[in-house]
Formats: C-alpha cells, sequence, structure tokens
C-alpha cells in the first residue's frame, strides 16, 4: 500500500512539475517578436498613469564638472507635460526624465525588432528605433523592453551634435505603475553648452559656456511618488514661463 501511494505521489509531484514547466515556458514563447505591438503594450500600461509628482535626488560624476547633490520635484501629465522645480542648476537630461514610452517615438520612424537579450536574468525584446525625418537630432534609439513587466530597461541614443548616451532604468519589484525608482543617465558629449556658474546660488544662470569631450553620468533618484492625483494644467504652465 505504502509503495502504491508512494508512486502516486511522485506522479503527481511529477504531473504538477510538468505543468508549471508548461506554463512558464508558454508565458516565455507567449512574448511577441512585432516591435509595433511591443511598443503599443508598453503605451497601453504607461496610460495607466494619468499623472505623477516625485522628489528627484540628482548626483552628477562628469568630468570637468563639479556639481553638489541637488534635489528636484519631477511632475509629469499626459500626454508629455512636464515641470520640473529646483532651486538650483540641474543637469537633467529631458531624455531620460521623461521616460515615458512615447517621449522617444516623436515624428516618422521605422521599428524593428532586432533580438532577444539575456541581461540580470530577464530576456528583453531589442527594439531599434530609426527616425525617417533628415532634420531629426535623433540618428538611432535602441530599447530594451521587459514584456512580462512592460516597461524599458535600457536605452541608448545617438544624436547628430551631443554624441551617444545611454538610460538604465530600475524598478521596485512590486511596483504598481511603470515608474521607475532610479535612473542612470551615462553620456559620451562631444559638445554641451552649460551655465558658466554651477553654484546653486548663483544669479548667472543665462551666462552659457560651449564646452566638449564631456564623459560621466547622472543618478536620478525617485521618491516619495504621487499618482493619478489630477495635477492642475496650471503647474505646467509655469514651465513656460521660468
Amino acid at each position: 500500500m505504502s509503495k502504491i501511494y508512494s508512486r502516486f505521489s511522485s506522479n503527481k509531484i511529477f504531473s504538477v512539475t510538468l505543468f508549471l514547466l508548461t506554463i512558464s515556458y508558454s508565458l516565455v514563447t507567449a512574448q511577441s517578436n512585432n516591435p509595433n505591438e511591443i511598443i503599443e503594450n508598453l503605451k497601453i500600461e504607461f496610460e495607466r498613469v494619468k499623472d505623477y509628482q516625485a522628489d528627484v535626488t540628482i548626483k552628477v560624476n562628469a568630468s570637468m564638472l563639479k556639481m553638489p547633490v541637488m534635489k528636484a520635484v519631477f511632475s509629469f501629465k499626459q500626454p508629455d507635460k512636464t515641470h520640473i522645480k529646483t532651486n538650483s542648476f540641474a543637469m537633467i537630461p529631458k531624455q531620460g526624465v521623461n521616460f515615458s514610452p512615447v517621449s522617444f517615438l516623436s515624428g516618422k520612424h521605422t521599428l524593428i525588432f532586432a533580438r532577444k537579450e539575456n541581461i540580470d536574468g530577464m530576456e528583453l525584446s531589442v527594439i531599434k528605433i530609426i527616425p525617417l525625418n533628415e532634420d531629426s537630432e535623433v540618428l538611432l534609439t535602441t530599447i530594451w523592453v521587459d514584456q512580462v513587466k512592460k516597461v524599458v530597461r535600457k536605452l541608448e541614443s545617438t544624436t547628430k551634435s551631443s554624441g551617444t548616451f545611454n538610460v538604465d532604468f530600475s524598478y521596485d519589484e512590486k511596483m504598481e505603475y511603470p515608474l521607475p525608482s532610479k535612473i542612470i543617465f551615462s553620456f559620451n558629449l562631444d559638445k554641451m553648452d552649460l551655465p558658466k556658474d554651477t553654484n546653486e546660488n548663483s544669479n548667472r544662470r543665462n551666462r552659457r559656456k560651449r564646452v566638449s569631450g564631456i564623459k560621466g553620468k547622472v543618478t536620478l533618484t525617485y521618491s516619495n511618488y504621487k499618482i493619478n492625483t489630477d495635477l492642475p494644467d496650471a503647474l505646467f504652465e509655469k514651465e513656460k514661463e521660468e
């Protein structure tokens, strides 16, 4: 009797294990290779975020630049309204802060599914975005998409006048919305306009200087997210005035 029970239990465990493996395999193989479908899923997921506001800590580590740790409040409202409040000069790359999936899809473009790539145990879909407008500043953007979480994990973009930059996105494991907890913006810029005085108490922010050959990283850490609170449009009108 014990042998029969043992055999039955083993068969049951094997069946359950096989079932779970089948489900896991189905989830992996169900991922699309259609770049338009992948991007559309990103958009749909991000559209759940009507607006948000978050505290941002900005750390700059770059050649030729010495800057203190800065604080800012970043606000976003669909489809593309943004506002940054800070009392100091903040070297905040707009391409990195505005991480809406549509932020790098402006203008006519072609989407190409390049490959699947495993990074840190995650299978990511690599999509290339090629602008078709000859006047576009961006030559090529590549994104690494997590189709399971429906978020962008990595971005690389090459521009005509400012070189190449990379953006790595980190998310909380139990995230409810597709909003990052940290963004690391790595750049190698050929040319860049900066204020002559980056002191946070400076009153001469409008004076600019052209520098070249800047390499470094900007780390943005997000906290105190306030999501879907119906931010007023007037907040974003201030951005145009400042």
